[in-house]
């Protein structure tokens, strides 16, 4: 049997991107094909990583072919999106670039059950909280920022008169 043998990389090279990798699946077959770069066979290398031998060879020639992007797990097969590819770039740019204020709502920032109303007035579709915050994540790849701690329905005259009251009373300088 023919010893594989990664070329496309050194020793070095492989350990150095090991560590600068976050994606724990990649590190972790990199690790795995790792043997291979120092001229160990690959049952070497299940004998050292407790693996299949199979696996290995499959990830070190996905490695040689298409390079990191080899390791990536393929995608799924599974149900058909409800949300078109157009209705996230509305979603997008809504999230991004507008208001809740703009959508009749008293509020600045954009929360999961506001996004599921107005997901359902403009795009027809139905979705929990939970997978709201899953487009939001995975689709469009946004991650959750806190708010600003801004109320537009706050009255600054009366929080103005309360932090008096309360600078008299106390003593306290704010």
């Amino acid at each position: 049997m023919k010893k594989l043998k990664i070329q496309s990389m050194t020793t070095a090279e492989m350990e150095k991107l090991i560590k600068s990798k976050e994606d724990y699946k990649i590190a972790a077959r990199l690790v795995c094909l790792l043997p291979l770069t120092k001229g160990e066979s690959s049952r070497k290398a299940q004998e050292l990583l407790l693996l299949s031998h199979n696996q290995i060879c499959i990830w070190a020639k996905r490695f040689e072919q298409f390079g990191l992007e080899g390791l990536r797990d393929k995608p799924k097969p599974g149900r058909k999106s409800a949300i078109s590819s157009d209705q996230l770039d509305w979603l997008r740019n809504l999230v991004l670039n507008e208001s809740p204020l703009e959508h009749d709502y008293n509020t600045e920032t954009w929360t999961a059950p506001i996004l599921v109303k107005v997901i359902e007035k403009h795009c027809n579709i139905k979705y929990s909280d939970d997978m709201v915050y899953i487009l939001l994540k995975k689709k469009l790849k946004l991650t959750h920022k806190k708010g600003k701690g801004f109320y537009p329905e706050a009255d600054p005259e009366k929080r103005e008169n309360f932090l008096d009251n309360l600078k008299k009373t106390s003593g306290s300088t704010f």
